[in-house]
């Protein structure tokens, strides 16, 4: 634990301090090749910051409803400036490429995270509010709520999510460092409110602009897009698919505490001769997640940042 007045350091130089540390590996991070390790301490605090709703869209290249729903969603960004983070969860059926595609936008982590919430294959296109059940329309109890016809069920969902306020603050920095080949990140969380809950931040990363084919409809005739631009697109786990414990040996974690995580990791580049499924890190952004774990999923907060 150290003093808080003694930390006149800003993000960046401590992601940049990265480079220096000793790395050690954590636990449960199985899916890529992630070194980790925490500091926690006390200090004032923080201003609660607005809350973000995390939105995670089920949706696919071969499913004709899906750019309706990613619409839908998109006039919610634009109604709702900056309390928005919306993820593109490419996993199941109807997500297989179009004949003549370039890109294949499925992953083993895309299908680790829509099996984290325990809800089969949904229909698509479908998503996630906070991560809590619907209370009212055709998903009743489910953590993915069906788009329907009009997508009225997204939009009451919305309202109510957006009135919520955020007990813990999220900072995040990441920074690429092309002579290790790495990312280094810093996540600092800042607790505003006493919380009792196991928590777990969960990160990865979406990228966007990738334009290709997408079946979808044309003057409402099934059809296919030629030159469809996917945004938000799921692409990378960083921590395990339910998330990392945070400050799991603390009953409760009392406003002022504050939790620093420092993490490393090896992307896996775009390259168009041998590796044109991976990632074009100048498109990237780094999703930072604070979650309930068990029964409840809720999210608390979320936060997103150039990934380099």
């Amino acid at each position: 634990m150290r003093n808080f007045n003694l930390r006149i350091v800003s993000f960046t130089a401590l992601v940049i301090g990265l480079l220096s540390c000793k790395e050690e590996i954590p636990t449960g991070l199985v899916l890529i090749q992630t070194v980790s390790k925490d500091t926690s301490y006390l200090a004032p605090v923080e201003v609660p910051q607005t809350k973000k709703i995390l939105i995670e869209e089920l949706t696919g290249a071969s499913c004709v409803n899906c750019p309706e729903g990613t619409d839908i969603l998109k006039t919610l960004i634009a109604q709702n400036p900056g309390r928005i983070v919306l993820t593109a969860l490419h996993s199941g059926f109807l997500t297989f490429p179009p004949p003549g595609a370039k890109y294949d936008f499925r992953s083993a982590d895309g299908d680790a995270l829509r099996l984290f919430f325990n809800e089969g294959d949904p229909t698509k296109p479908s998503a996630t509010f906070d991560r809590v059940r619907a209370t009212s329309g055709g998903s009743v109890g489910n953590l993915f709520i069906e788009k329907g016809f009009t997508g009225g069920d997204w939009l009451a969902m919305f309202p109510t999510r957006l009135s919520k306020t955020t007990p813990v603050n999220i900072h995040l920095v990441s920074a690429y460092n092309p002579d290790s080949d790495k990312v280094f990140i810093n996540v600092k969380l800042a607790f505003t409110s006493d919380l009792t809950d196991t928590l777990a931040l969960t990160l990865y990363v979406n990228e966007n602009g990738r334009v290709d084919k997408q079946e979808g409809k044309v003057n409402g005739v099934p059809s296919t897009i030629e030159d469809y631009e996917f945004e938000h697109i799921f692409r990378k786990l960083i921590t395990p698919a339910g998330g990392d414990l945070i400050l799991d040996s603390l009953p409760t974690k009392t406003k002022g505490r504050v939790l620093e995580r420092y993490i490393s990791f090896k992307p896996n580049v775009y390259n168009p001769s041998s590796n044109i499924n991976g990632i074009i890190l100048d498109s990237c952004k780094l999703i930072g997640i604070v979650h309930k774990t068990g029964k409840s999923k809720e999210v608390l907060h979320v936060q997103e940042v150039k990934l380099k």
